[in-house]
């Protein structure tokens, strides 16, 4: 992942910068020049650049942080939805000794769905601390 952003301001020792993306992937094609800016965040200078309040820059993430972000928020809770699938009928036979519905089997796949993701939602809020995005170049 790669972001515009300007620099709002810049640390002391020159480490970080607090950040402000630019987002312009609305209208690619449009002239008017109706850019926005997003929420302000802090980003790495890891390459030790030359950057100043005002400049633009390129803002990377890391590819393990994404790569974790997939299996977190995409690939858990779709392996999820599918054990629920398969576990429906088991649950139905156990509790109520028929098999299940239809409507049940949709009732497991959505709890499979909902509940890993309000978990993983949850856990990047407020206990997870990803590593942070970081300066590619500046413009």
């Amino acid at each position: 992942m790669t972001q515009s952003a300007e620099i709002v301001s810049v640390s002391q020792d020159n480490k970080e910068a607090l950040v402000c993306p630019i987002v312009t992937n609305a209208c690619l094609s449009c002239k008017e020049g109706c850019s926005r800016r997003g929420s302000p965040f802090t980003a790495l200078n890891k390459k030790n650049l030359q950057i100043k309040k005002g400049d633009l820059a390129v803002i990377a993430a890391s590819k393990s942080a994404e790569a974790a972000q997939a299996v977190v928020s995409l690939l858990i809770p779709a392996a999820c939805a599918i054990a629920a699938h398969q576990l429906a009928n088991p649950i139905s036979l156990a509790l109520w000794k028929v098999p299940s519905s239809e409507g049940f089997k949709a009732l497991c796949v959505l709890a499979g769905i909902l509940i890993p993701s309000a978990a993983a939602l949850a856990l990047s809020r407020f206990k997870i601390r990803p590593s942070k995005p970081y300066i590619e170049k500046v413009f």
